[in-house]
């Protein structure tokens, strides 16, 4: 676990340096699939892979859907809800949103399914409560 977070922090730096020297990745497109509903995402909220605070759940940070100054946030497919941890992002709440996003660990490989919390998420449509299986929490 250790060695995981060590390599994710080791990438994060070695994709700011690269965006640094102008040579910089392509920006994630919006992450969105039917019939999934969109939303937008807050750029650096971070992504979890269970709407949960430990640092177990920790999965990265939101990309940017471009590079340009304001374009704050990331447009994607939003499949379900969780009540989850309480948290305080913009606001307290323990309402967490699974979400296709593009992040930080896998970068610009591809947008992956994630929690994010409910206060980083703009334009929140109605989607169904999440399932939770004995494998983890998913889309219904």
């Amino acid at each position: 676990m250790v060695k995981h977070r060590f390599l994710r922090t080791m990438l994060t730096f070695a994709v700011a340096g690269i965006a640094a020297l102008g040579i910089a990745a392509q920006p994630a497109q919006a992450a969105t699939q039917s019939p999934y509903p969109n939303a937008l995402v807050e750029y650096m909220a971070s992504t979890r892979t269970g709407p949960y605070v430990n640092s177990g759940t920790y999965w990265g940070y939101a990309l940017r859907q471009s590079y340009a100054a304001n374009a704050p946030r990331q447009t994607v497919a939003v499949g379900c809800w969780w009540d989850g941890d309480w948290a305080t992002g913009n606001y307290s709440t323990n309402r967490w949103f699974r979400v296709l996003v593009w992040e930080s660990y896998d970068g610009y490989d591809v947008p992956r399914w994630l929690f994010v919390h409910a206060s980083y998420v703009y334009n929140q449509p109605t989607v169904p409560h999440c399932i939770a299986t004995s494998t983890g929490i998913w889309n219904p």
